[in-house]
């Protein structure tokens, strides 16, 4: 249980971090577009909120990934200490050493647990960044002139 409540604590600080880039950032454009009078100076400033913002998510993105690193690197010293246990010497187990296995493995499973929650979310993140990209590339000031 100890997993999941912290991967959804990590995972709810990192998607209130995310929404409040969005929102910070919504409230730069609002003010800040609703002032620009010219189309070119109105995509510039855009253009540099998407960069923010697009900087901002693969902070993010970087610090899950370190976390996720962190518990691939917690998997590894768990299963230094699992190595003891082997089951074909039955004769050296005893009661601790089997409830200690038992306790190794849990730990490991939630690090595993942890680690891939915060592997989607990187993901999720970086797919989120690519789509703002490209609906930034497609979104411009400028109409098509139709009499062409």
């Amino acid at each position: 249980m100890r997993a999941r409540d912290s991967s959804s604590a990590i995972a709810s600080t990192f998607a209130r971090a995310n929404e409040e880039i969005s929102r910070a950032v919504g409230r730069m454009r609002g003010a800040v577009l609703s002032s620009a009078v010219d189309c070119e100076c109105r995509d510039r400033v855009d253009g540099a909120l998407r960069d923010l913002e697009r900087l901002e998510r693969d902070r993010i993105v970087q610090r899950l990934l370190a976390a996720a690193d962190e518990q691939r690197r917690r998997i590894e010293a768990l299963l230094v200490l699992l190595a003891d246990f082997d089951p074909k010497e039955s004769a050296v187990l005893d009661d601790g050493m089997i409830v200690e296995a038992g306790l190794l493995f849990g730990d490991i499973a939630a690090a595993a647990e942890l680690g891939s929650s915060l592997l989607r979310q990187s993901r999720q993140l970086r797919f989120a960044n690519d789509m703002v990209q490209e609906v930034a590339e497609s979104a411009s000031c400028e109409f098509p002139d139709i009499d062409k």
